[in-house]
């Protein structure tokens, strides 16, 4: 028999195999980011534009060039052409939004009202701002400053409410100057006061809800009549299945009467400090209830603009027994406890010493020392 011999091959080392290929030269097909757009930076650019053709050529239209001109601030050569594909989009090609992306003082407010004013050209009559609160000023000064003759209408306060109302009256008049209307975003969260309103008809169901414009009966999805009571408390707002017409309404908030709004008024100025019950009483009659009322809802709400919260805590200092204690305590909630001491002592011992405290052991003997002469 033959006996073979095999030679084992040695085992190749993979770290070496790695070495050798990092320092293999680059290969002929290899080239740089640079380099590959300079090849071919014409047939994406082309290919790119046959998928999504560009809206805004570069050409801007005469008649909007005229808007621009005519603006009290003169935009920059990027301003208007970012204003023309803007309007582009939206007039001419009917899209509902456009979205203006630039870095920190780039314009992009004086962009949004030059775009307002061209728009307002093409027959728009009306423009909505939603600002943030603290811009809500700084929107209607630029306004101003931008666009002739601009009527701005400030959405941020408490009579906003007043201000929609007035405006609901003047749907129907046409305004010559261009109408701006800058909302707070905070504000519009809030939503507004509003009511079932529908007109009454008595029927073989009893008394349901009718449509107050067509006068057909409001019914369910099941097609049946809706109780006149059960209309008025509903929390959604509903609308005529008819005329398509509004059930509702708005309103004012509801207000205090006469007895509610002066113990509201009396209880407030009773947790001002150094203020009683008889105190109180003469301010009302002297200044009366609607006066201190709004005095006292705008100093708190002045306080809670100022502090970003709501009206800071009054900080009071109280004794009892040889420690002494601080007690944060807002003006709605109950003042603190008294010490035992000053809850078993009369009334009159503790007004004349409303904070008790610890005598030491030589004032407390002078004390007894004085009061046993006094009874001899």
């Amino acid at each position: 028999m033959n006996a073979q011999v095999i030679d084992a091959a040695p085992a190749a080392d993979p770290s070496s195999e790695m070495d050798d290929l990092l320092e293999q030269e680059p290969s002929e097909l290899s080239m740089s980011l640079q380099d590959f757009v300079s090849e071919f930076g014409d047939e994406l650019l082309e290919s790119l534009n046959r998928a999504n053709p560009p809206v805004y050529s570069g050409t801007p239209r005469p008649h909007r060039q005229l808007v621009l001109a005519g603006l009290k601030r003169q935009l920059f050569p990027a301003q208007a052409e970012v204003v023309h594909a803007a309007s582009e989009l939206l007039v001419n090609q009917g899209e509902r939004a456009v979205f203006v992306n630039g870095e920190m003082g780039t314009g992009k407010t004086t962009i949004g009202i030059a775009l307002a004013a061209v728009l307002h050209a093409e027959g728009y009559r009306r423009t909505l701002v939603l600002s943030p609160p603290h811009l809500v000023y700084k929107w209607r000064r630029e306004i101003l400053e931008t666009v002739a003759g601009a009527k701005v209408w400030v959405l941020n306060g408490p009579d906003t409410l007043l201000k929609l109302i007035k405006l609901r009256e003047q749907l129907g008049v046409p305004s010559p100057a261009q109408e701006f209307f800058v909302l707070g975003r905070v504000r519009m969260r809030m939503g507004f006061h509003w009511k079932p309103a529908f007109a009454r008809k008595h029927t073989r169901h009893g008394d349901v809800g009718a449509c107050p414009h067509c006068g057909e009966v409001v019914t369910n999805l099941d097609g049946e009549p809706i109780n006149a009571q059960e209309l008025e408390a509903e929390e959604f707002r509903r609308k005529c299945n008819g005329c398509g017409g509004a059930l509702w309404t708005l309103m004012r908030p509801r207000s205090l009467s006469g007895s509610d709004q002066s113990s509201a008024v009396l209880r407030a100025l009773k947790r001002i400090p150094t203020i009683g019950e008889a105190t109180a009483q003469k301010l009302m009659k002297t200044f009366g209830d609607s006066f201190l009322a709004s005095m006292l809802g705008d100093n708190r709400s002045a306080s809670s603009r100022r502090r970003g919260r709501p009206p800071r805590a009054r900080t009071r200092s109280f004794s009892s027994g040889a420690s002494r204690r601080r007690w944060r305590r807002a003006p709605w909630s109950p003042r603190p406890p008294r010490s035992r001491r000053a809850r078993r002592a009369p009334a009159s011992a503790r007004r004349r010493c409303p904070s008790p405290r610890r005598r030491s052991p030589r004032a407390r003997a002078r004390r007894r020392s004085s009061a046993d002469g006094s009874r001899r």
